[in-house]
């Protein structure tokens, strides 16, 4: 009598089992999908997020070789930071 009770108590824990790993499962793939490149570009559009128009390659540099002072076209005016 035993023997068959434990039986069905690992019968119905088995059965659990199955249900919490087919709930994980689910859970995943809901997840996954919205992770896809297609659900990435939908949610991008509506927040108006565009491809770029072009790409400039930016040439690479040795870390060693100090670089030039950046040069600027015009001029910006300076605010002391207690008038802001």
């Amino acid at each position: 009598m035993y023997v068959a009770n434990r039986q069905i108590e690992i019968h119905a824990l088995q059965n659990q089992l199955l249900q919490e790993q087919s709930n994980y499962a689910e859970q995943v793939g809901s997840l996954t999908n919205l992770s896809a490149p297609s659900q990435i570009a939908t949610r991008a559009g509506a927040l108006h997020l565009v491809g770029p128009v072009s790409v400039t390659q930016i040439p690479t540099t040795s870390l060693t070789t100090p670089l030039p002072l950046p040069k600027f076209n015009g001029y910006a005016t300076s605010t002391s930071r207690t008038i802001r």
